[in-house]
């Protein structure tokens, strides 16, 4: 089937006359082959990969042959290997002192495999011979080598995605699927989730194609079947979806399997691989199984949006639902339907149902174009699939650009040196309480630019590749976000919103460059180095205070390459204030710029990065983890955010209000469930969990308890969403907790006992600006006397203090 290209060709020219002209000469940061429109890759055979590339006449496909390779530390390692059929293999000694000096080549993926093995087998005799005497050998030194044929072909050829293409170029289908849950015949029969049918597919496409599947009046069968006969008519780049991996992918394919259907929505009607992965977000670690479909790419937009969410930490929760209405994008018509009602509205009403499924699909296509973007311009430039771009971490992405140039210019790579940081960034808070005007100002990418200004390179960096790959994508990044700024200007948003994905990939590399150099596990590590950039921030940042305290400001805190203080009296326009920081960055060394980041009319220093600042247009902005933490109630987060809202503007008669209109909701049962239930990772599988409890490691836990009272099947790194229920004060015991979605607003059975103390502990966060007499008149539910604010004082200006509310010392 042919699909002509939406996307006008004026824009795409617009793009491909400015940045992309940088790119097609830029060998280091995209590599030096410069074929265009590269879709897809997969293994064909032991000696060739087979690319996919789309033009307007739709998918063609042509076949390269590779060479697969490892770095070794030495030749010997491979003395008395003899390859299959004695087949020729290379060894080279690269330039360079560093520790992997010798590179194996390889005439197909059999005989590598064979090599490494030959490897591990000598190195674990080896071992075993020499225990005696002392001699240990390290598991992962002796060879360095990145283990898939696409990526080991992208890297020695030079290759990459999507090159000559932008963003909307790209073929991406959604996919969501609907079954048959009916939670009575659950109950009653005891079947198991796999059991239900799948009963509707929906489908849409970044062009505006969208279709629903659906098996009424015919089998099950026959819908899995029009769907992977579908898929290969169409022809995706990509499939997308919300939970893809875990959920929908893996269902079809255990459905089809049930059928004996082969499940070859490949290219070239290839089937669909399976294996057992792990990604991380922050402190979370999430295990699914990763799909590789030969020639497309599967992207999981829930892991966008938790990749997203790193950062900012701004969402409750990553539902599909939740999320489009967290950016925006939920239709005031879009469908709304209870799981537990699928069964029903199949029967009686299926109409619904797939309007349902089809908002479900509209939805994730709306997500993956928000949030694709960045990871289709990092495909440009590193060696690696799109799926694989979109879920590695940053190290590995830096770590690949300096292996493919190394391996260019046949040079040795090192191995990673040992060792820990030593200093981290100058924070600091000088000032608490409630506080204005105030002025913050912040060192323009700090870190890039101390690595710039003082030659900052890991020693093992023969080639001084950190540098250059640095300063290019700063180059680059410029003239993007440049592009996108004049294209909104002008109004072309789409045009800027493709330039503004493009800068937010430099941005990427850019800021995991400096955190790459104190990386444990990467080669080109050098910890004296990032060390070196942390000691240079810290003294630019006392340096700062110095200054900005010489021109009569009161600095409040400071945070790496931030600060908040308040001006002067004399100071109080915001020219004035823009030519005050301007001032001061004028003295700054060379290449380190201040940048005028705000005002405010007031500001509540609580703790060390935890603050509320109140902006001239009265809106206010919550900062820290204390004051906005997701692992709490939403009724506790909406509490202190009011509270300061009103703390802002010394309404201390609203403040007692608002503590007894939530003390009244709690004990009327007015808060519905969304108020007071709390989402939470599940941080091990629950089989370990299990074995945990039994061995005494650990005590029983709410969280996992509800999952096996429900009878759910949840692995490690899901999120369940449970409140306490019953009565009395022990009733946050781990045998009290219930699903939310069991919750019956015509009965509501929430803990009373329970989330009245939740809110006495959120009201301690006002406890540090009020004498405690005055703090505990405020907050107190006593009705014998009427509330009165008279002599009432707020603690304004706390100078020094690095204590927290509940007494203990901070860190």
């Amino acid at each position: 089937m042919k699909h002509n290209p939406v996307f006008p060709l004026s824009i795409k020219q617009a793009i491909m006359d400015s940045i992309i002209s940088d790119i097609v000469t830029n060998d280091l940061l995209f590599g030096k082959d410069k074929e265009e429109r590269i879709v897809g890759a997969y293994q064909l055979s032991d000696t060739h990969i087979r690319l996919f590339n789309r033009d307007d006449n739709g998918v063609s496909y042509h076949d390269e042959p590779f060479f697969p390779f490892f770095f070794l530390s030495e030749n010997s390692l491979l003395d008395g290997f003899i390859p299959e059929e004695n087949e020729k293999f290379w060894l080279v000694t690269l330039a360079g002192t560093n520790y992997y000096k010798n590179l194996a080549i390889f005439r197909n993926w059999k005989n590598h495999r064979r090599a490494i093995d030959f490897i591990n087998r000598k190195r674990l005799n080896d071992t075993t011979e020499n225990q005696d005497k002392n001699t240990q050998y390290d598991n992962n030194s002796l060879l360095y080598s990145k283990g898939d044929a696409v990526t080991q072909y992208f890297l020695q050829s030079g290759k990459t995605l999507f090159k000559g293409m932008i963003f909307d170029d790209l073929y991406r289908m959604q996919l969501d699927i609907e079954t048959h849950y009916d939670p009575m015949k659950r109950q009653n029969s005891g079947t198991a989730l796999d059991d239900d049918e799948v009963i509707i597919i929906s489908l849409s496409d970044s062009r505006g194609w969208e279709q629903v599947l659906h098996s009424k009046n015919r089998t099950e069968k026959e819908l899995l079947e029009e769907l992977v006969t579908l898929i290969v008519k169409m022809d995706p780049d990509v499939i997308e979806g919300h939970n893809i991996f875990s959920f929908d992918l893996s269902y079809l394919q255990r459905r089809c399997d049930r059928y004996g259907i082969p499940f070859a929505i490949g290219r070239n009607g290839l089937l669909a691989k399976t294996y057992p992965a792990s990604i991380r977000f922050a402190e979370r670690s999430i295990d699914y199984p990763f799909f590789d479909i030969p020639g497309r790419h599967v992207i999981d937009t829930l892991f966008l949006v938790q990749s997203y969410d790193v950062s900012r930490r701004s969402m409750q929760s990553y539902g599909l639902k939740a999320v489009a209405k967290h950016f925006g994008f939920a239709s005031k018509e879009r469908t709304y339907i209870e799981y537990k009602d699928i069964a029903s509205l199949w029967q009686n009403n299926h109409e619904k149902l797939l309007a349902y499924a089809l908002d479900d699909v509209r939805e994730t296509r709306a997500l993956s174009s928000l949030l694709s973007g960045s990871n289709f311009y990092l495909s440009q430039m590193l060696p690696y699939t799109y799926a694989m771009t979109s879920r590695i971490g940053q190290a590995a992405k830096i770590e690949v650009l300096f292996v493919r140039e190394y391996l260019r210019r046949k040079q040795s790579i090192p191995k990673p040196t040992s060792g820990q940081q030593h200093s981290g960034g100058y924070t600091e808070i000088f000032l608490k309480g409630i506080l204005g005007p105030i002025v913050y100002a912040d060192v323009e990418s700090l870190y890039p630019s101390i690595m710039l200004s003082y030659d900052i390179c890991p020693k093992s960096d023969e080639l001084k590749i950190f540098p250059l790959v640095l300063n290019d994508l700063k180059e680059l990044r410029f003239k993007a976000k440049e592009r996108a700024r004049n294209e909104n200007i002008l109004g072309k948003s789409t045009l800027a919103a493709n330039f503004d994905a493009m800068q937010s990939s430099f941005k990427i590399l850019i800021n995991a460059m400096y955190g790459y150099l104190g990386f444990s596990g990467g080669i080109f590590n050098d910890f004296y180095e990032a060390d070196k950039v942390t000691t240079t921030g810290q003294a630019l940042a006392k340096k700062m205070i110095m200054e900005f305290e010489a021109r009569g400001c009161k600095i409040i805190e400071v945070d790496t390459d931030g600060i908040l203080f308040i001006p002067p009296p004399d100071v109080q326009s915001e020219m004035a204030e823009r030519e005050l920081v301007s001032e001061v960055s004028s003295l700054m060394p060379s290449g380190i710029n201040i940048g005028f980041d705000g005002r405010f009319k007031k500001m509540i220093s609580y703790m060390k990065k935890n603050y509320a600042l109140l902006g001239y247009d009265n809106v206010m902005k919550l900062k820290g983890s204390s004051l906005t933490s997701r692992s709490g109630e939403k009724f506790g987060r909406d509490f202190v955010r009011r509270g300061f809202e009103t703390l802002l503007t010394e309404d201390i008669n609203g403040l007692h209000n608002l503590f007894t209109e939530y003390r009244n909701k709690i004990l009327n049962h007015e808060l519905d469930i969304s108020d007071f239930s709390r989402t939470e990772s599940l941080k091990n599988s629950l089989e370990q969990y299990l074995e945990d409890v039994k061995s005494g490691k650990r005590s029983k836990a709410i969280t996992y308890e509800i999952v096996i009272k429900a009878g759910l099947n949840i692995t490690k790194g899901e999120r369940i969403t449970f409140y306490i229920a019953g009565t009395g004060a022990g009733s946050s015991a781990y045998d009290k907790g219930k699903l939310a979605s069991e919750w019956k607003r015509e009965k509501p059975d929430e803990n009373t006992h329970f989330y009245l103390k939740r809110l006495d502990e959120h009201c301690q966060k006002f406890l540090p600006f009020f004498k405690p007499q005055d703090y505990s008149m405020i907050f107190s539910d006593d009705t014998l006397f009427s509330f009165s604010a008279d002599g009432i004082e707020l603690q304004r200006e706390i100078r020094h203090t690095e204590t927290d509310p509940f007494g203990g010392e901070l860190t």
